[in-house]
């Protein structure tokens, strides 16, 4: 069975007082009922390590024992339209069991939900908590990185520096990914590029919203014959991305 999994807040000593929240330490403690013996991972920054506890108390204290050792992911970014409901927690969580690196939520002009900055920082803290929750439970090394929800006239900025594929169901004679990728000159690069990929909300992305995407360099492409939901798409199309880029279903 796997080792509980953990994300320090700080280098991970060789021996000592572990760094984490007070969430985790209550986790640990009252929920899995850890005891000194017990050995657990704790990740940070990418790497991860074996620690054997030596006290469970108001704080946990080990001694790393080895490394775990994880294979290098493609870096992903999945930049969805705000859905209605909590579809976003769907995504998240099944965004981050396949590997993506960054989730950039974005308020598109079809989409229903409009999230005042308040609102918009709660929910960005709770997608936060599912995405390190997905990372424990899928084994990873890292947290995805969880943006506020920002507006679609800001998307390209918030991008900057991804090459970044559309995917329009608008555009029907767009290519598939592995061609998107191929247009864009990164499907074989290296270092492995940053590649963002876009999808819209219930309503779909306007021409006007695909077009400011375009003139940032962006290329347009289809998922396939079928018309899929957004929390359909949000899933679908970084799996297929992740997998031209080596990550999802390449050997470990």
């Amino acid at each position: 069975m796997a080792l509980h999994r953990f994300f320090a807040i700080g280098r991970v000593p060789d021996e000592g007082a572990l760094p984490l929240s007070a969430d985790d330490v209550h986790h640990a403690r009252d929920v899995l009922r850890l005891e000194p013996g017990d050995e657990i991972v704790l990740a940070h920054s990418g790497a991860a390590c074996r620690v054997r506890l030596t006290a469970v108390g108001d704080v946990l204290s080990g001694a790393q024992v080895g490394e775990v050792t994880a294979p290098a992911l493609p870096r992903v970014t999945l930049a969805q339209g705000l859905p209605k409901g909590d579809k976003l927690d769907m995504i998240v969580r099944q965004a981050t069991e396949l590997g993506v690196a960054r989730i950039v939520p974005f308020a598109a002009e079809r989409s229903v939900v409009r999230l005042d900055a308040a609102k918009a920082v709660s929910r960005a803290d709770r997608w936060r908590r599912i995405a390190e929750e997905a990372a424990k439970q899928s084994q990873r090394t890292e947290v995805p990185e969880v943006l506020v929800p920002v507006a679609s006239a800001d998307l390209a900025r918030a991008l900057a520096g991804s090459a970044i594929i559309v995917c329009w169901e608008e555009a029907t004679d767009a290519p598939g990914i592995a061609e998107a990728l191929e247009t864009l000159g990164v499907r074989d690069a290296t270092p492995a590029p940053d590649v963002a990929i876009v999808i819209g909300p219930e309503g779909g992305l306007s021409r006007a919203e695909v077009d400011a995407l375009r003139a940032a360099g962006a290329v347009t492409a289809s998922l396939g014959g079928t018309v899929l939901r957004t929390e359909t798409a949000g899933v679908v199309a970084p799996a297929l991305l992740l997998h031209e880029l080596g990550g999802l279903g390449a050997r470990p």
